[in-house]
């Protein structure tokens, strides 16, 4: 996990760059960065909390599970546990 957070780290750096030049490019769910803290922003903006209330609508037990998907806060991170109060 250091070398992962280390290599995050060299990622978000260079990212940053693109960023500045760009900073509304978009985002694409599959290839972000694991620890990317601003993703329900960043993949789903302000449709947000529409989609977590459809979700829990028609996916209540959270059978579908993605890491940075709509609802994924509910789970640990490797998608086995849930973490809702």
């Amino acid at each position: 996990m250091t070398e992962a957070h280390r290599q995050a780290g060299r990622v978000a750096k260079a990212a940053a760059i693109l960023k500045a030049l760009a900073p509304q490019s978009g985002s694409y769910l599959s290839e972000t960065d694991f620890f990317r803290g601003d993703w329900r922003e960043a993949f789903w903006g302000a449709n947000y909390a529409r989609l977590k209330a459809i979700k829990n609508r028609y996916d209540p037990e959270g059978f579908f599970f993605v890491h940075h998907g709509v609802g994924s806060e509910d789970w640990s991170s490797d998608g086995f546990t849930p973490v809702r109060s």
